[in-house]
């Protein structure tokens, strides 16, 4: 009797497959692959029954094996030569004809989804690369590139599920540290420590730097999650790796009472002059200028912040296209763009928008809005400007324009399927599922349109500083990235300026949509203004909103450790001892915002 042909082989196999009967499977097929070792096909319907049984490992030596012998390898090659050439239409052509020629390959499907992210159509790559997840679960080419569309596409729950899946099929450092990013970034802090151990059980062999990196991102959820001692010691560690890492003692200065010894003092200093790039040496400068603060006066002091801030990179600043960017978005969203919104749900979770420009006190809002018992905190979410990209995205498609050109023309059924779409990707951040929950992005202030349109169900609250204060504590901070603008008073004014002229249009365009929160009010009489702003909300007060210090909730942002004192006022006149200091901020101000400082200082 002679052996059955390959495509016995396989319809014997799958049918056995999907019948649940894998190990039946797993036997006739390691025989056709004994007898026939280049049926490819049945390297990759064997990769996927050793999956299926828990054999990971083997699973993903298997699907790496049938690489080898792949039939379509000379068509692959032709493709990428021309992606080298930038002709990603014929490489994609010659994708699709491997597909025509009988299953799912594969690298076709790599092919594709990867010209679908490179022209922005993430959720294309999706809709390419799911059913390629689910027939090879052990290719870990296709896992990582699913988890990059995840990403682009703003769904960052799945994100973090595929990065879990790479490092269940290989439990590697890369894989992991990958993963890391994500937990952090995301602020799924529980796991992070978790898969933390893991990631140090492997980081011995690897390069201080690395050790360095992962110590670092340690002590930073650490801090986040009000671990003040294990954090300062994790920091440490990072710098015992790698004295030159500028960011582990940016976070130790962020500790904002940290005191340095001599030793630290004398090194901090030394890497501001050294060979590390510009930007790491900018970030060691703000580090020291925290450490002077401590030690002189605040004219003093000032003089290490301006050195600091003088080693960002202007050139990265686009100060007139983000306040053209204000304007089109006055100009797109009209009286009749505005009076069309989703259909009200009460049955729906009540986002509560806190915006403003950053250091502003809306972390103090955010722990004390959180602190009340029917309140959710989450963090600075990502999640409404991925929304927006998406519905960009949407508006391409269904429209051919952009969102802002058609905002007016987006139907009442339009804007809940982005609302909703908001929700389900904001589940990430609110694993309690309270009815009302905070979301904290400052630049959401930009979105107050889209957010009247698509949750009006939403709250929005704007918290203002004085501007003279506000911009003093935007210029002292170090921000890692979005904040660009806040190393030059010249930029921090025009943006404040920006930023007000903006918000005065939504108040003017939609009068009691935004609650307008002063910060120095709430400062000085908090139960008051606390009881009113939860008024307006529709809650209750708590008493423990005022006792918001106590709260064990992680705190992402550079506030975390002022929002773990009580509340106090030291914020208030902090630009007056400096103000010969600030005139080019002052300058830059509109006249009435800085007589508004002026005032508020009385």
């Amino acid at each position: 009797m002679s052996f059955p042909s390959q495509p016995q082989l396989f319809e014997q196999a799958q049918t056995l497959a999907q019948s649940g009967k894998q190990a039946d499977a797993i036997k006739i097929l390691y025989q056709g692959v004994r007898h026939y070792p280049d049926f490819y096909a049945g390297w990759l319907l064997f990769s996927r029954c050793l999956f299926e049984t828990g054999h990971i490992k083997e699973a993903v030596q298997v699907a790496q094996h049938a690489d080898n012998v792949d039939p379509c390898e000379r068509e692959f090659q032709r493709i990428q030569a021309l992606m080298q050439q930038s002709k990603p239409t014929d490489a994609a052509e010659v994708a699709r004809n491997m597909l025509v020629q009988g299953c799912l390959h594969p690298k076709a499907l790599f092919t594709l989804g990867s010209i679908a992210l490179q022209q922005q159509q993430p959720e294309y790559a999706i809709e390419l690369l799911a059913p390629g997840i689910a027939q090879y679960p052990a290719n870990m080419t296709l896992q990582r590139l699913i988890g990059d569309a995840y990403l682009q596409s703003g769904q960052y729950a799945n994100a973090i599920h595929s990065a879990e899946a790479l490092v269940r099929l290989d439990t590697r450092f890369d894989n992991l540290w990958r993963l890391l990013g994500l937990l952090f970034k995301y602020g799924q802090y529980e796991a992070f420590l978790t898969y933390c151990q893991q990631a140090e059980s492997l980081a011995e062999p690897l390069q201080a730097d690395i050790k360095s990196q992962l110590a670092l991102l340690k002590g930073q959820v650490l801090r986040i999650t009000g671990k003040r001692d294990d954090s300062i010691s994790a920091l440490k560690l990072s710098l015992h790796y790698n004295a030159k890492n500028a960011d582990a003692w940016l976070a130790l200065a962020d500790f904002k009472d940290y005191l340095f010894s001599a030793a630290e003092a004398e090194q901090l200093g030394a890497l501001i002059s050294s060979h590390l790039s510009e930007q790491q040496r900018c970030t060691a400068a703000f580090a020291y200028a925290r450490l002077q603060e401590q030690l002189s006066t605040p004219k003093e002091s000032f003089k290490h912040y301006a050195a600091a801030n003088k080693l960002y990179a202007a050139s990265q600043v686009q100060i007139n296209a983000i306040a053209q960017e204000f304007k089109h978005i006055e100009r797109s969203y009209t009286a009749p763009a505005l009076s069309i919104q989703a259909e009200v749900n009460t049955a729906l979770p009540v986002p509560v928008f806190i915006v403003g420009l950053p250091r502003s006190g809306s972390t103090l809002v955010d722990q004390m809005l959180a602190s009340h018992s029917q309140v959710e905190g989450t963090m600075e979410q990502p999640t409404l400007l991925a929304v927006e990209q998406w519905a960009n995205r949407f508006a391409q498609q269904q429209y051919k324009q952009p969102l802002l050109s058609v905002i007016d023309q987006l139907t009442p059924a339009d804007l809940a399927k982005i609302g909703n779409r908001y929700l389900e990707e904001s589940a990430l951040f609110r694993p309690t599922g309270s009815r009302f929950f905070t979301d904290k992005q400052p630049f959401n202030f930009r979105l107050v349109g889209l957010i009247h349109k698509i949750l009006p169900q939403a709250i929005i609250i704007d918290v203002v500083r004085n501007p003279m204060d506000c911009g003093l504590s935007l210029y002292k901070q170090y921000f890692h990235s979005g904040v660009s603008f806040s190393y030059d008073q010249n930029h921090i004014g025009e943006i404040y300026n920006a930023y007000t002229d903006l918000m005065t249009y939504w108040q003017k365009a939609l009068p009691g949509k935004v609650y307008r929160l002063e910060y120095e009010s709430l400062v000085s009489n908090p139960k008051l203004q606390l009881t009113q702003l939860l008024n307006h909300i529709g809650l209750a007060f708590e008493p423990a909103c005022l006792a918001f210090h106590n709260s064990p909730r992680p705190v992402h942002t550079a506030s975390s450790e002022q929002v773990r004192q009580p509340i106090n006022r030291n914020g208030l006149g902090s630009w007056l001892p400096v103000a010969d200091e600030l005139e080019t901020l002052k300058h830059s101000l509109r006249s009435d915002l800085y007589a508004q400082s002026v005032k508020s200082n009385q």
